[in-house]
């Protein structure tokens, strides 16, 4: 898998590029997802921790600004996304959001409150599988470094 850093306003953080590319390759051998990502590590608004980009499929963003301890999850929760778009579960065109071919909502998600947008099908899916999926690549990158 080939990773691509992109920086806003930010120095480059090789600690959280290997992070990255680390949970993402060992995730790619549990879910399918595309060879290609691209990253965004910029410092967001406080309350905004990652998200997807609209036009890019394979493209998400994570606010540099957080712990090394949050950026596994918010990086696994956001490639679960990846995957969700990488194999057509949830496509997003000219800006409206399909779950499964059907489209979700006339009010785009940036219109939505949070309790709206937690309640949306793509989010419910992640959330019922992100803490699964984070341990399961957590111990199979601690057997890698124990072998």
């Amino acid at each position: 898998m080939m990773v691509d850093f992109y920086y806003q306003n930010n120095k480059k953080s090789p600690v959280h590029e290997v992070m990255i590319t680390k949970l993402a390759t060992t995730l790619a051998t549990i879910l399918d997802l595309p060879d290609k990502l691209q990253v965004c590590l910029y410092p967001f608004l406080d309350n905004v921790y990652g998200g997807i980009d609209k036009h890019v499929p394979n493209r998400f963003g994570v606010n540099i600004n957080l712990s090394l301890e949050q950026f596994p999850k918010i990086v696994i929760h956001e490639l679960i996304h990846i995957h969700q778009r990488h194999v057509g579960l949830l496509e997003i065109k000219n800006g409206h959001y399909y779950w499964r071919k059907i489209p979700y909502s006339n009010k785009l998600p940036e219109e939505m409150s949070y309790e709206e947008y937690q309640n949306c099908p793509w989010e419910k899916d992640v959330e019922s599988r992100v803490d699964k999926l984070l341990t399961e690549v957590l111990e199979l990158i601690k057997k890698q470094h124990s072998t």
